[in-house]
């Protein structure tokens, strides 16, 4: 059974002064990340920041920093951020309107949700976005983000925080599998949202487009890398990959409505902006129910666990419909 387990946490937050994260043009992501970067360095990272004993043991190394492999290891953590809508393409929230963000925890990183829920009224104290617009925390929820069935970890008005239940197993991902597949057998298409820039690379080339059998392997390597930094996995069998691989390849893109969108994040630690950039829009693909009986679940848990680069700042946030 696949080891890895998701917990994805919803802020639910009212802003006090006019709040924007730059939504409309995919920074929102950036914008909640540095600002929760910052709180946590300073609230829980008191030690030298070279000293490997120091970094073994400080969760804020754990969580943000790169550590042994600069630029190559998974974090432990997501973020997702408020997304564009269509109505309100440059949103400010305003004094006493709300907004909601998430951030997904993996494995044993869920062993830091206070860190998480304490650096949030912070974050939100100091301000965050363009202005630095300032907010209060006002409950936090657990979520299955497959069914939107929730569990509220910290009501308003309230100082006790609950641990979550709900959270995330193969199990529950097969069994939501099951219920999307039809009886019979037949090609049916699937649809793929891509909220927030997905950016893949592919032996180290840019996907510009939303082929399945590049978005597939790089999320399988994801997901493997997560178990095991995470989770405890082992790895998966070379054969199971090639085989899962394979079937991939039989998915057929049908329909793209997707474009590229160029972002860029500044970066205090490499002393200049870095890429974001990457696909958003909707694609469908078409194949065999066989064919989806053996891919379907690890696009599920790609809606769970988000794919390619820079998911810590919230890109790669993809929804599958049927």
């Amino acid at each position: 059974m696949f080891p890895l387990t998701a917990t994805h946490l919803r802020f639910v937050c009212e802003a006090t002064t006019p709040l924007r994260l730059e939504i409309e043009t995919y920074r929102a992501g950036q914008n909640l990340r540095g600002a929760l970067g910052a709180v946590m360095t300073r609230a829980y990272c008191a030690g030298d920041a070279d000293d490997p004993a120091h970094i073994a043991t400080c969760p804020v190394h754990w969580l943000l920093a790169a550590n042994e492999k600069p630029g190559q290891e998974r974090r432990g953590y997501a973020i997702v951020p408020p997304l564009p809508q269509d109505d309100s393409p440059n949103r400010v929230y305003e004094s006493g309107e709300r907004f909601e963000f998430g951030i997904t925890l993996f494995g044993r990183a869920l062993k830091f949700l206070p860190y998480f829920v304490l650096a949030v009224p912070e974050m939100g104290r100091l301000g965050v976005g363009i202005g630095r617009g300032k907010f209060v925390l006002k409950s936090v929820w657990a979520e299955n983000p497959l069914t939107r069935e929730r569990e509220c970890l910290l009501a308003e008005n309230d100082n006790l925080v609950r641990t979550p239940t709900l959270t995330m197993t193969h199990a529950e991902v097969m069994r939501i599998t099951d219920c999307r597949l039809p009886i019979a057998d037949c090609y049916f298409p699937i649809t793929i949202d891509f909220l927030t820039p997905t950016r893949l690379i592919e032996e180290g080339d840019l996907a510009q487009a939303p082929a399945f059998d590049v978005l597939f392997a790089r999320l399988l390597k994801r997901l493997d890398d997560l178990a095991e930094e995470y989770s405890g996995g082992t790895g998966r069998p070379r054969e199971e990959i090639d085989t899962l691989e394979h079937l991939a390849a039989r998915v057929q893109l049908v329909e793209s409505h997707t474009r590229w969108v160029e972002v860029w994040s500044g970066s205090t630690r490499r002393g200049k902006p870095s890429p974001l950039s990457g696909i958003v829009g909707r694609a469908v693909y078409t194949a065999e129910r066989a064919v989806w009986r053996a891919v379907l679940p690890w696009l599920l848990w790609g809606q769970l666990a988000q794919v390619g680069k820079s998911t810590v700042k919230g890109n790669g946030v993809m929804v599958i419909a049927g």
